[in-house]
């Protein structure tokens, strides 16, 4: 499954590609109408790849990928724009968009895009790093946010680095879910159960790789990162 967040206002476009993809092959698709609903979905949802439009009311898809970039590198990004304009073009690549595909396009068109472009990212060599922390069998760099396991290298959110990181710190000790909505979210009003649920259910699966790794929940409370 290939997780996707569609970011378009245009009511009739953003249905189009949505059922479109979603028919065509195995991707799940997250639809935003504007950029400030796109940046919440990108922490909550977590896709694989990301498609925005240019002009926007409130913030354009550039502002938008601006930030993205602030908050993971790596993740792909098309942007779909009507703009014949090279300065634009340039401009969106100089911010770190990866693609950009014409309008008006056909479900199939984006499909084909995505599929080129992981295929071209796929086959990158990975690079090396510098200062790995080990978690068990794991190495964790939460500044470059990534985890090395024995099969595969794993692109962290930087709010899963930096949740990850704070469990590592103080693996062994409780956490409470307060001290995680200050220190990952900027305060308990950010963050609500079902999102803190997802991260933890998606480090669990990331750190599933080293049977000797376990995130302990204390229902109602937080959370313990026992390392057997």
């Amino acid at each position: 499954m290939i997780k996707i967040l569609l970011v378009e206002d245009d009511e009739v476009l953003g249905y189009i590609i949505k059922e479109g993809m979603e028919l065509i092959s195995d991707y799940e698709v997250c639809w935003a109408n504007t950029p400030k609903d796109g940046l919440k979905d990108f922490d909550e949802f977590m896709p694989d790849i990301v498609v925005s439009d240019v002009e926007m009311p409130g913030m354009t898809g550039l502002e938008m990928v601006k930030l993205i970039r602030e908050k993971n590198q790596n993740i792909p990004i098309i942007l779909e724009t009507c703009v014949s304009s090279s300065k634009v073009i340039l401009e969106a690549y100089q911010i770190g968009i990866d693609n950009y595909i014409k309008k008006p396009f056909l479900p199939e068109e984006l499909h084909a895009y995505i599929q080129g472009l992981l295929k071209r990212l796929a086959n990158k060599p990975i690079k090396t790093f510098e200062n790995f922390t080990n978690i068990g069998d794991l190495k964790f760099n939460v500044k470059q946010q990534f985890l090395i396991t024995p099969t595969k290298k794993i692109e962290l959110s930087i709010r899963e680095s930096v949740l990850l990181d704070l469990l590592f710190k103080n693996q062994g000790q409780l956490i409470t879910k307060e001290t995680i909505a200050e220190q990952v979210w900027g305060g308990t009003q950010y963050l609500n159960n079902q999102s803190l649920d997802v991260f933890m259910h998606n480090l669990r699966k990331y750190l599933s790789e080293d049977p000797n790794i376990k995130i302990k929940t204390l229902r109602g409370v937080g959370y313990i990162l026992e390392i057997l």
